[in-house]
C-alpha cells in the first residue's frame, strides 16, 4: 500500500484553514477529498489482525514448548530405562543394529546450597549501569559521561469500538 503522505498533508492543511476547530467537519471533508480515512481503516484492521495472530502464535508456541518439555522428560525416562537394562545385562557397551549404546560415568555438578557461605574468591562480581538512576539524573539536566538520551518513537493508542 503506497500512501501519499505529502498529498494528504497538503489537503489537510487547506481543509483545516477552512474548517477551523470543527473536528467533525474537518474529518468529513478530508474523507471526501482524500482516501486518508479509508487508509486509516485498513491500517486499523490490519493491525488488529496482527494482534490476534500474535496472540495465537504465542499460544501455539506455549503449547509446543510444553510438548517439547514432555518429550524431553520422556527421553530422560527412556535413557534411564536403557541404563537399567544395560546394568541388568551386565554390560557397559552394546552394539545394536540401530545404535551403539554405552554406559558412561556420572557427571557431577555443583549445587549451591547457601550462597552467603561461598568464599568471596569463589564469587563472580558483575557490574552494569543503573539505567534508572542515569535517566533520573539526565532528566534533571545533568550530564552523565558515556550516556546520551534516546528519545524513542512516538506511539499510538487504538481503542476498538
Amino acid at each position: 500500500m503506497f500512501i501519499k503522505f505529502e498529498e494528504i498533508q497538503r489537503m489537510a492543511d487547506q481543509i483545516r484553514t477552512i474548517t477551523g476547530d470543527d473536528q467533525d467537519t474537518f474529518l468529513d471533508t478530508l474523507d471526501g477529498e482524500t482516501d486518508a480515512m479509508d487508509i486509516l481503516g485498513k491500517l486499523i484492521q490490519e493491525r488488529t489482525e496482527c494482534s490476534i495472530y500474535e496472540g495465537a502464535a504465542k499460544e501455539l508456541a506455549a503449547t509446543y514448548t510444553a510438548r517439547a518439555k514432555r518429550l524431553s522428560a520422556k527421553q530422560d525416562a527412556i535413557s534411564q530405562t536403557i541404563g537399567q537394562l544395560l546394568d541388568a545385562m551386565g554390560e557397559t557397551k552394546v552394539q545394536h543394529e540401530l545404535a551403539t549404546v554405552s554406559r558412561t560415568k556420572p557427571r557431577w555438578s555443583v549445587r549451591i546450597e547457601d550462597e552467603a557461605e561461598v568464599p568471596s574468591q569463589m564469587m563472580k562480581v558483575t557490574t552494569r549501569p543503573d539505567v534508572a538512576a542515569i535517566k533520573k539524573q539526565m532528566e534533571q539536566g545533568e550530564t552523565v559521561p558515556g550516556c546520551s538520551i534516546n528519545p524513542g518513537n512516538p506511539s499510538i493508542t487504538i481503542r476498538i469500538k
